[in-house]
Order: C-alpha cells, then structure tokens, then sequence
C-alpha cells in the first residue's frame, strides 16, 4: 500500500458517522430536493472516501463524487462498488468543474472550503453548474464541549509552541463565516440547522494516531523536522497521562447542514 493509499484508508477509518446519523444526513439533503426536482442528479465536491455520498448513492439517486484525490476515490469505489448503478465518481479539481452550466439539482460540501486557499473560485463553480432552484449544502461536524481528543490537541499545541511552531487552529469556522458573507453578497439567504449529535467513543491512543498520521488539515503545513520531534514527545506525554491508553472517552458531535436556495 502506498502512503497515499495508507493515509485515504486511516481517512476512511477515523471519519465516519454512525449508521443512524449517516440516515438522518441523507434525508436532511435528499427530502428538499426530491420535493422540487424529478430525479435529482447530486454533485459532491471533496467527496472523499464517502461518508456523505455512499447511504446517498444506496438509496438510488443519481450522484457524482468528484475529489482531487485518487486514493480517496478508490476506497470510495470499493464502498459502493454493489450499488453505484447511478453513480459516477470523477477525479477533478472543485476549482474548475468539468460539468456544465446549470446541470446540477443539488451540489454538497463537507469539510471542504478551509482546504482551499483560493475557496472563492470552487464556490463560483459550485453555484455555476447550479440550476435555477437548486440546492447548496455545506455540512460539517462540530464537536459540543472539551474532551480528551481536544486535550491531546491542545498539549500538542503547547509541544509545537516550545519548537518554536505556532499551531493556527480555528481555519474551518472561519472560512465557514466567508463563505457565508459570500453567498449572503451574491443574494442567497444561507440557513444552519442541526441536523443529529451523537457520542463517539475514543482513545487517547487513537487520537494520538490522528495527529500522527496529519489527518487533521491544520497539521499538514508543519514542517517535518518539526512535525517529528513534536509527535514523539506527545506520545510520551499521553503514555505518561494515561495508566491505560486505550480506554475510550465519550466525545459529543453535532452534524450541521447549511442551506443556500438558488434563485
């Protein structure tokens, strides 16, 4: 396996929402836009390895997932390799979309505009192969209170400050409230509701594993003579901390969706 694959499958491992949460999604994107258009065709952009586009894809509708990735499409075909009869999964950049003007009922976006330095351009395409009352959907989890995962970060955070690494966090609600003022500026009325929450059970151990294997966005811009050291010493850190690393702790997430109408 190669490190690209190896890192796609981790992906795949640690983002994942419960079956019961993963139905609730489907139908919070699905419902609106089966209720306005006849056979709805769905655009995923940033898709990944399919949280979002597999109980999407198993119920029937037509969707295409496109992503920069192949590794991440990979995984993302085996997943869905017995019922993609309507599915089409496309490597391309979200930047410049291989589709044409208006022929999208639906486009979705999770965890994706804070990838982007230049969000504005993928935003454009998105709204551009949009037809006339079609749906945009932005989702992204969000975790309710401190847990340990968050503790881990933030001693990790102290580690890097002592290397002399400033670690910058925060990135994707930031961009998430550009985002927002940008569809505000163009006419849309952009609209956040909580879609299901549920409990995650992790481990110290686990966490560590997230770090180390820059899963997280804002872990892949440290340099690696930095990004070394400092995962050594919050290994040991955790060993210290925790008499048993691999006892789980609740975490508690929400998944939001945000809706923008075309006009």
């Amino acid at each position: 396996m190669t490190p690209i694959s190896r890192v796609a499958h981790a992906y795949d491992r640690t983002r994942y929402h419960p079956p019961e949460v993963s139905g609730r999604i489907a139908t919070a994107i699905t419902t609106p836009v089966e209720r306005v258009f006849r056979e709805p065709h769905f655009l995923e952009i940033g898709a990944g390895t399919g949280r979002i586009a597999v109980p999407i894809i198993a119920r029937g509708y037509r969707y295409t997932a496109l992503d920069i990735n192949p590794a991440m499409l990979e995984v993302l075909k085996n997943k869905v390799a017995g019922v993609a009869r309507k599915a089409r999964l496309v490597e391309g950049d979200a930047r410049e979309l291989p589709f044409e003007r208006e022929s999208m009922h639906a486009v979705i976006v999770v965890h994706f505009w804070h990838l982007l330095d230049d969000w504005e351009l993928a935003l454009r395409e998105a709204l551009r192969v949009l037809k006339p009352g079609g749906f945009l959907f932005e989702g992204w989890d969000q975790s309710e209170g401190e847990s340990e995962d968050w503790r881990i970060q933030q001693k990790w955070g102290e580690i890097l400050g002592r290397l002399g690494y400033s670690l910058e966090r925060g990135r994707h609600q930031r961009r998430l409230g550009e985002v927002e003022h940008a569809l505000k500026r163009l006419g849309l009325e952009p609209k956040a509701r909580p879609i299901a929450e549920w409990i995650e059970p992790r481990s110290p151990r686990a966490s560590l594993e997230i770090i180390k294997d820059r899963l997280y966005s804002f872990t892949q811009s440290i340099p690696e003579e930095i990004f070394r050291p400092s995962v050594t010493q919050l290994e040991q850190w955790v060993m210290d901390t925790y008499p048993d690393p691999d006892l789980e702790y609740p975490t508690h997430w929400k998944f939001i969706v945000r809706t923008s109408r075309m006009v």
